[in-house]
């Protein structure tokens, strides 16, 4: 039996691709019927509960402002799938997340033991921001969030708009997660 290989990174444009299809697949659907959008939501669920990290990625566009009568806008929704996107390893995500964890990135990259992080995890200056980033985003979701796709597919979809308290506790678990990525990719 073939082992089941994953790639360690989906690559921006690629991802940047396929996120706008299938964005592009769902909005056409809802013009076309609400229903069928909302199945072709549960797809996209199962895919991303399935470890499809473009489908966390779009899971989170959709839930940062919602859809008029279709899908309520949810905030730690939105920031828990699109830090499992990241973690996952999908460019892009890591790309949306940087106004929120450049300066933790930056500090990882700063520390004492960046050379041997660097040696034992093949970093160079191609791959710099994203093997950090990923990491850091892995800690956040298994430390912090707790944010695993099997059980962010099973809640219920609620009203949850941004306030101030998510991002003051999500920027406390970022700078708590620095020194345990250090450890981690140590």
């Amino acid at each position: 039996m073939d082992r089941i290989r994953r790639k360690p990174f989906v690559p921006y444009n690629e991802a940047l691709e396929k996120f706008m299809e299938i964005r592009k697949d769902l909005n056409d659907s809802r013009l076309k019927d609400e229903d069928l959008f909302l199945d072709k939501f549960e797809e996209l669920k199962e895919r991303a509960a399935n470890e499809d990290a473009i489908a966390m990625d779009v899971l989170a566009y959709y839930y940062k402002n919602g859809v008029s009568g279709l899908v309520p806008e949810n905030y730690l929704r939105y920031i828990n799938w699109e830090m499992v996107a990241a973690a996952r390893g999908n460019e892009l995500a890591i790309e949306k997340l940087q106004f929120l964890i450049n300066l933790a990135c930056k500090k990882i990259i700063d520390c004492e033991d960046y050379e041997t992080i660097k040696y034992k995890n093949d970093i160079d200056d191609s791959n710099e921001l994203y093997v950090v980033a990923k990491n850091l985003c892995k800690v956040l979701v298994k430390e912090f969030l707790k944010a695993y796709p099997v059980n962010l597919v099973k809640l219920e979809d609620d009203y949850q708009p941004f306030e101030q308290k998510y991002f003051v506790t999500l920027r406390r678990y970022i700078e708590e997660a620095v020194p345990k990525t250090i450890e981690f990719m140590k």
